[in-house]
């Protein structure tokens, strides 16, 4: 396992002693579940341009073709499954006594995985949301995908009014009290951990320069450098399924040995 000095006993110490924990993940974590991301080869974005696609003009504009690329998305996220390193995210969250996971994924690996305590802050993409009334529907509650076969615009139970992916899409801003939550967790924390995101959407929302305020060590694991990198005092440049797996191992194997 290769990582940024100092040493790696180092790394394991500091995972061991923290007492507040935020965790900052990305699509990199969902990837190694075979899930692709928007951005691969064989992701959606080489079949459908994001900045003309998803944005609230788009949906206005052809609300069919939007949802179906949703469908395509949400058709991937339920044959997917969760890896070890939600596994592991899911274990240390039982861990500490102060722990917060903020995800920009929107699928729902980490929660299969068995976190809760943890916010999405770009949506989700099982879910919708009526645009007039403001009500939001799990698609699994509808026998997803049965009743939304392809060119059908789902609505409302409620108030018949048209749904749209419960998606944060661009130009438009993220949730507030995910978003807080997130901040706060990040300013608090004496440990973050930045997993299978690069950091270069909206400059990763700032989190890595509040924790570093705060004097928290900051752990990068990701097979590359990213924005955030210059922040860690450990880079972990490994898949985080295998990775995360061998760090808590190492981490709890401590703690039991005293």
């Amino acid at each position: 396992m290769e990582n940024v000095s100092p040493t790696h006993k180092e790394l394991i110490n500091v995972m061991k002693n923290a007492r507040r924990v935020f965790v900052f993940t990305g699509a990199g974590v969902s990837k190694e579940s075979g899930l692709p991301t928007f951005r691969d080869d064989d992701g959606l974005w080489k079949k459908f341009d994001p900045m003309t696609m998803a944005t609230p003009e788009a949906f206005r504009e052809n609300p069919v073709v939007v949802w179906n690329m949703y469908r395509i998305r949400q058709t991937q996220v339920l044959s997917a499954q969760p890896n070890p390193a939600h596994k592991t995210l899911a274990q240390m969250e039982q861990f500490y006594p102060d722990f917060l996971l903020a995800t920009q994924n929107v699928d729902d690996l980490h929660e299969r995985a068995g976190s809760r305590r943890m916010v999405k802050i770009h949506g989700n993409a099982l879910e919708m949301r009526c645009l007039d009334c403001v009500t939001i529907f799990d698609v699994r509650e509808f026998s997803f995908p049965e009743e939304f076969t392809q060119d059908t615009l789902p609505r409302c139970t409620k108030c018949g009014g048209l749904c749209r992916p419960n998606i944060v899409w661009f130009g438009e801003y993220v949730p507030q009290e995910p978003m807080m939550a997130a901040v706060r967790s990040a300013a608090n924390c004496d440990l973050m951990l930045i997993i299978g995101t690069s950091g270069e959407v909206s400059g990763g929302y700032g989190f890595a320069e509040y924790a570093l305020a705060n004097g928290a060590a900051i752990v990068d694991v990701n097979p590359g450098r990213g924005a955030l990198t210059r922040y860690a005092r450990f880079w972990v440049s490994e898949p985080a399924g295998s990775a995360l797996p061998q760090m808590w191992q190492e981490v709890t194997k401590n703690i039991a040995e005293g």
